[in-house]
């Protein structure tokens, strides 16, 4: 009986660990081998971090631990509850939990700039110059939201941020991409300012060589971003743009397009443009799309951020360079794809041969 008790404490105490660990009570945490996995060293620092997590999680408990010895002292060598050496026990014993308190905080502050220092060297930097020898990456930077805007491709906004800048110009073209947030000051029920993030996603730039004038612009529709109210997007400037349907009565109904002229649209949305440009919509939700003469934008909503060091356990096994290099030659074959489409010629933004 006592070893049926002791099991499944045992179980309990596992399944709550692994809980903290990996997010999954069934799930065992345990450190990435070297010698079966190139990115180990990248996903052990990562790691690491969640266990100070776990020591943080655990700090009340031990808390209530000591609490419990500094009484069993007290009683041992008969201190007054109340009297001053008690009160000097107290503390010494408080400025000593303190202290630790500070130091696991230091060390979990610093093993996560490690990692992640680890991870823009090791995974990031890697798979850009692998895809884009090189191009210059800046962890902290972001691209420029204030053009995005004035091409109407995302929400007016109040604020930004992003991160992974990535720039890169070869043979006239050139690109530059990262993650981006917006965020718009709005009131709520009780008149009270909150920060609402109106885009969370990707930014993309690219210039190339181009036989187009004039420019194109296609938004998503969607149940908060639909013909109607477009959510803070610049809706059609009719003085510049006219409304363009397309002879694909589907495309039609998940993408409004803008363009200067219908001449000018039908440069851009082709039959292989449309079919790309509704896979995107499946895989990433909502986004704005312009072409103005030899510049394509890209913002897409996707909710997350494709480019930054993972925080689940799940997220951590999964990362690795071909991974994240698979995230950038999508879009930019994309963009191969519209200057393709565009030029008509065989020639895109970027080959690994350009």
């Amino acid at each position: 009986m006592i070893e049926l008790w002791n099991k499944d404490a045992e179980d309990s105490l596992r399944k709550l660990e692994n809980t903290f660990l990996t997010g999954d009570g069934n799930t065992d945490f345990s450190f990435s081998s070297a010698q079966d996995d190139p990115n180990a060293e990248v996903k052990n620092e990562l790691k690491k971090g969640r266990l100070y997590l776990l020591a943080f999680a655990f700090f009340p408990a031990l808390s209530g631990i000591i609490g419990v010895l500094e009484t069993g002292i007290l009683h041992l060598f008969r201190i007054p509850v109340y009297g001053k050496g008690f009160m000097w026990f107290r503390y010494i014993t408080a400025f000593l939990g303190t202290v630790v308190m500070i130091r696991f905080m230091k060390k979990w502050r610093g093993q996560s700039r490690n990692a992640k220092a680890v991870y823009d060297e090791k995974i990031m930097a890697k798979a850009v110059q692998e895809i884009l020898p090189g191009a210059i990456l800046e962890p902290n930077g972001s691209i420029d939201s204030m053009d995005f805007y004035m091409h109407g491709v995302v929400p007016d906004f109040d604020d930004s941020q992003g991160s992974y800048l990535i720039r890169y110009e070869k043979n006239g073209k050139s690109c530059t991409f990262s993650n981006l947030t917006l965020t718009r000051r709005e009131k709520d029920h009780n008149d009270s300012y909150y920060n609402k993030a109106v885009f969370v996603g990707q930014a993309y730039e690219m210039r190339y060589k181009s036989q187009m004038s004039g420019h194109v612009r296609i938004m998503t529709t969607s149940q908060w971003m639909g013909r109607e109210v477009l959510g803070g997007y610049r809706k059609q400037d009719r003085e510049q743009e006219e409304k363009i349907e397309t002879e694909n009565a589907f495309f039609n109904g998940e993408f409004d397009v803008y363009a200067t002229d219908a001449h000018s649209a039908f440069y851009v949305v082709t039959p292989v443009v449309m079919e790309r440009l509704l896979s995107m919509k499946a895989k990433y939700g909502s986004f704005g799309l312009a072409v103005s003469g030899d510049k394509i934008m890209i913002a897409l909503g996707s909710g997350c951020y494709l480019f930054e060091p993972p925080r689940s356990y799940q997220e951590i096994e999964n990362i690795s360079v071909e991974n994240s290099k698979e995230e950038i030659r999508q879009m930019l074959l994309f963009a191969h794809l519209l200057e393709d489409t565009i030029n008509g010629k065989g020639y895109g933004v970027f080959s690994e041969t350009d």
